[in-house]
């Protein structure tokens, strides 16, 4: 059974923001494009393996499983294909190079989940870098992806990249601050724009102590303690 299109971090919880449904889009024309069985949108961990998901359509129970270890055997994880060409990882050219971390993730993973293939490729999250990846996934006993649809991919990237790359501040501050809900978004680029609580609180319908609660928590999520750090986060 595939799980929900709800978008949910490894904890559970919901990852409802711009960034959010930026990756259910980006996933679904990407996993469109190459025939994929399921995919998985996620961010990408200070230790350079998948961090948090941010959208997945794929099987719960392989899901869970990876991220309860087997990530970080993973041939594709973020820090091994960070630098291949269009930042993309093809699973199946990895297999050939048969050295003892392959052939652990292959038999301890692939064939127990039954994971035929897989692409992953690297996203900027705004202008500093890497910021997402993208992983498609074709079930054993299908065959997996094949040179035109890599090729597709690398062609998918180049546009993604380039969308992605830009200087939005909603989706760069809800790439830097995953956690952050829709209505945190919003008070934190309004505050990090230079407007006042009470302006915040006008523009919101909120009262002011409201708004100054909220402050609080953007603040404790994005691990910061100033308005001019929230908008060095956002611009």
């Amino acid at each position: 059974m595939r799980t929900s299109s709800l978008p949910r971090s490894t904890q559970g919880s919901p990852v409802r923001n711009g960034l959010g449904e930026t990756a259910r889009r980006i996933g679904r024309v990407a996993s469109q494009l190459v025939q994929a069985q399921g995919w998985v949108v996620y961010t990408i961990g200070a230790d350079g393996n998948a961090g948090r998901v941010l959208w997945a359509e794929e099987d719960a129970r392989r899901c869970a499983a990876y991220f309860s270890g087997h990530h970080r055997d993973d041939p594709l994880a973020p820090h091994r294909i960070a630098g291949a060409p269009h930042a993309i990882g093809w699973l199946r050219q990895r297999l050939d190079r048969a050295d003892g971390q392959v052939v652990r993730y292959e038999q301890d993973f692939m064939r127990p989940y039954r994971l035929s293939d897989a692409l992953d490729m690297l996203l900027p999250a705004g202008p500093d870098g890497p910021g997402l990846g993208v992983s498609l996934l074709r079930d054993a006993p299908h065959p997996g992806f094949s040179n035109d649809q890599m090729d597709a991919l690398a062609d998918f990237h180049a546009l993604a990249a380039q969308l992605l790359g830009g200087t939005d501040p909603r989706l760069r501050l809800a790439a830097r601050c995953p956690q952050l809900t829709p209505r945190e978004l919003d008070i934190a680029l309004a505050v990090a724009a230079g407007m006042p609580n009470k302006q915040v609180a006008r523009e919101t319908g909120m009262a002011p102590s409201t708004v100054k609660t909220h402050l609080a928590h953007i603040f404790r999520k994005c691990g910061i303690a100033s308005r001019g750090e929230l908008a060095r986060l956002a611009y």
